[in-house]
């Protein structure tokens, strides 16, 4: 090459060159900072190795949790690792015996390679200690209780067994716990004692407890609320001179925060106030506000815009008595409810109502308005296992033709019912089911314009599958004796069709037709509905369902509608999107929204 000459290249300026090279200088620093960072940070995560063989993994994992070195990284000062590798064969030893070998034999080695080290622990366990004898007795007031015979029948620990710390622990804490829980505050070990025979590798294991007296519930002292005294106690299952028992304190705790009336629930056993063994139990509540009111908005393509708002007055009196009224507005089908609900002697079990009710529907194929006014005795067996009885004054205009001139019926319509309600909220879903089986009937003899008896059955499930999916299944059914379908109010007629229902076709437009082609409703129901929903991302799911049913009086023709969906699950409530077509019409699409509960 020849020389280079500012001459032979007068466009080049002299500073850029210069700044080339100061270029070429800052890249060459910056790749020798990457490079010794690599190196760096190559060091900087790599881990430590102790290997261990010759043990079993319940025994190696136990090793693992009483060794020091196990908490140390490759940066540790050189002088720790050697002081906790020293400490290592006393470590072994304690994590060993505690599972019932204590004689174990140790060689163990420890090194430093590429700027980390690693140690390698040869572990030969040695003979089991082995149990020969167990004495384990409850002594004192306690001694003939039934929960603890219960854990004195079910000892995990049996002669013959390897000797287990933890399980000998275990016990222990079991008989101390069920003192605490059942009253006897009091209660001492007189004897704990695990002796061991290293010559036999035998082992004899010995616990006497002493139980001492137990404690009662002297009084139970209810702070006043807005609720009198009295009415507050039906909720507590503990009553003055009984035994003290946690489970039952924790279960009248729950049904006092459960009853709808309170905002904190506290109970509390005076234990440091006992005379004689005797102490009280004080109950202190606060009040949730006196009136609750609330608001919502929806839309779904069967009755368009909904408004919805309800009031609740939680203390009428002292005596738990409350009044509840909700109202749903929209341009097609409206309702306004009002109940006023009565405690009886079991608040939470049993209660009487008296409601009155006022309704409004005007679509393509009904026009009804209703007026109801009834008392209902509702009982609640278990869970939410709900038997209720009713009697109702029923007087409804309607017509279920646009050629037919308006009717009114005057009904009294006894019924029965029996729900169940069992879900689970997971995440975004409601998991579970629940069903309602109810009976109705009128007799032209007794107050009513028709005689009918009526009967329905729902059905609605909804259980997980995997990666996050769920199918939802549901049942709706219905029969109806009647002595002239002409004068049943529509509100009894059965129909099929729409959101809630049949999806693909319109609300309500499934039923038996009259002779000018109208549907007029049937006098029997069959719907039935299954769907597979999956998580894509985030809140939002992906839908595929079939739907299939009908409403008739004589020949049944089932109709089925297929389609998919969208779902989003909001902070208000989960958002549907379907797409439905009828089965004998593909290019009939139908749109479904609705913003609802999930079950």
């Amino acid at each position: 090459m020849g020389n280079f000459s500012y001459k032979d290249y007068p466009d080049v300026k002299k500073d850029s060159l210069i700044n080339s090279r100061y270029l070429d200088f800052f890249g060459f620093c910056t790749l020798l900072v990457l490079l010794l960072s690599l190196v760096y940070s190559n060091r900087l995560y790599a881990e430590p190795e102790i290997e261990i063989t010759g043990l079993t993994s319940e025994q190696e994992d136990n090793v693992r949790a009483y060794l020091s070195l196990t908490d140390e990284s490759c940066n540790a000062l050189q002088w720790k690792i050697k002081r906790l590798y020293t400490q290592a064969p006393l470590q072994i030893k304690k994590a060993l015996r505690a599972l019932g070998y204590y004689h174990p034999k140790i060689t163990k080695t420890l090194d430093w390679e590429e700027g980390c080290w690693q140690s390698s622990l040869l572990i030969v366990p040695g003979p089991p200690m082995i149990i020969d004898a167990i004495d384990v007795q409850v002594l004192g007031p306690g001694a003939e209780e039934l929960f603890f015979s219960e854990i004195l029948r079910n000892i995990s620990i049996k002669v013959g067994d390897i000797v287990n710390h933890g399980e000998y622990d275990k016990l222990k804490r079991q008989l101390k716990n069920r003192a605490d829980a059942k009253g006897y505050f009091d209660k001492v070990f007189v004897l704990k004692r695990l002796s061991v025979n290293p010559d036999t590798n035998t082992a004899r294991l010995q616990l006497h407890m002493q139980t001492g007296s137990r404690y009662y519930i002297s009084r139970i002292d209810v702070e006043k609320s807005a609720l009198h005294t009295d009415f507050s106690s039906k909720y507590l299952t503990v009553k003055q001179g009984q035994a003290y028992d946690r489970a039952r304190i924790f279960e009248s705790h729950q049904l006092l925060d459960t009853s709808g009336y309170f905002r904190g629930v506290e109970l509390k056993y005076e234990q440091s106030h006992a005379l004689d063994y005797q102490a009280p139990l004080t109950v202190k509540l606060s009040n949730l506000p006196r009136h609750a009111m609330s608001a919502g908005v929806g839309y779904d393509t069967d009755l368009g815009f909904r408004l919805s708002a309800g009031y609740r007055n939680r203390y009428l009196n002292d005596s738990g008595q409350q009044f509840v009224s909700d109202l749903n507005l929209s341009l097609k089908k409206s309702n306004l409810l009002m109940e006023y609900i009565i405690p009886l002697s079991n608040p939470l079990k049993d209660r009487l109502s008296f409601f009155a009710g006022l309704s409004y529907e005007n679509t393509v194929n009904v026009n009804s308005g209703k007026l109801d006014v009834g008392l209902r005795l509702s009982n609640r067996f278990y869970g939410q296992f709900i038997l209720a009885e009713q009697l109702k004054f029923v007087a409804e205009r309607f017509r279920n033709s646009n050629t037919e001139p308006f009717q009114t019926q005057l009904l009294l319509v006894p019924g029965i019912s029996i729900s169940n309600v069992r879900a689970m909220k997971k995440g975004n879903y409601l998991e579970g089911y629940k069903y309602m089986l109810e009976f109705n009937g009128a007799h032209r003899s007794v107050g009513s314009s028709v005689s009918f008896i009526q009967t329905k059955l729902h059905i609605k499930g909804a259980y997980p599958t995997f990666l996050g999916g769920r199918i939802l299944a549901r049942i709706d059914l219905g029969a109806t004796a009647v002595d002239n379908f002409e004068d049943l109010p529509t509100s009894y007629r059965f129909y099929a069709g729409g959101d809630n229902s049949v999806r693909g076709y319109d609300y309500k437009s499934i039923g038996q037709r009259d002779a000018a082609g109208e549907v007029s409703g049937g006098q029997f129901l069959t719907t039935a509905s299954l769907e597979y929903e999956q998580r894509i991302y985030g809140n939002w799911t992906l839908a595929a369902f079939v739907d299939a049913g009908d409403a008739f009086t004589r020949d049944l023709d089932i109709q089925i509608g297929v389609g998919l969906g969208v779902r989003w699950y909001s902070l208000v409530g989960p958002v549907r999107i379907d797409i439905a077509v009828p089965s004998e019409d593909f290019g009939d699409v139908h749109v479904h929204f609705s913003l609802s509960t999930a079950l």
